[in-house]
């Protein structure tokens, strides 16, 4: 990445990334600020803004080259370059993670499972092989891991986090419904799913 920029404006580009892709996949040749804005509910003030902040720019009244645009955040968001990562948890839900194929579009590669299940150990899911979590460890050093996406009971996911960690991973994507401790220097993100449904069901309400 060329430039830091604030979490919320990071969160963000990805999806005016998606959205410049519908508009490639139709194709469109240009987008307006205020069509970003219009379809994701944020103010077209900073739209613009995040979009300066990574050294784009538009034409005025006619917007941003739908082409040049969706090139210019694939470098940016280094989504050209795979990252291979492990995935913890061959639950419901991990699963269902392991299965998504849109991942891929964001550079997201899941290259094996890992479970405690014995039933589990062995199976397939897609090309992605289910091993067991005593492996990984191993597995991560060899193949040089540095991301681990967990998805599992909130009780197992400290002790799996201190495991992965030992192992070498740098970054968390944190399924578990909990918040995990670790030292410095590792990155993690929780992805509160019941956070999130709360805050649906309260703006129903409003």
């Amino acid at each position: 990445m060329q430039k830091k920029l604030s979490a919320p404006t990071l969160r963000r580009l990805p999806r005016y990334y998606r959205i410049v892709c519908e508009y490639y996949e139709r194709g469109e040749e240009y987008i307006r600020s205020c069509e970003i804005a219009g379809k994701l509910d944020v103010d077209e003030t900073q739209v613009r803004k995040d979009i300066a902040a990574i050294n784009y720019s538009g034409k005025p009244k006619i917007g941003f080259n739908i082409g040049e645009f969706k090139f210019h955040l694939e470098n940016f968001l280094d989504l050209s370059r795979p990252k291979k990562a492990f995935l913890i948890g061959v639950g419901n839900l991990g699963l269902a993670l392991a299965k998504y194929n849109g991942f891929s579009n964001y550079g997201l590669d899941i290259v094996a499972l890992f479970d405690t299940d014995p039933q589990k150990i062995g199976l397939k899911v897609g090309e992605k092989e289910v091993f067991h979590v005593s492996e990984i460890v191993n597995k991560a050093k060899q193949d040089n891991i540095k991301i681990v996406v967990l998805a599992i009971p909130g009780e197992e996911a400290q002790k799996m986090a201190n495991l992965v960690i030992e192992a070498g991973i740098k970054a968390i994507w944190n399924f578990a419904p909990v918040d995990i401790e670790v030292p410095g220097g590792i990155i993690v993100s929780n992805q509160d799913l019941a956070a999130d449904f709360v805050v649906l069901s309260m703006k129903l309400n409003e």
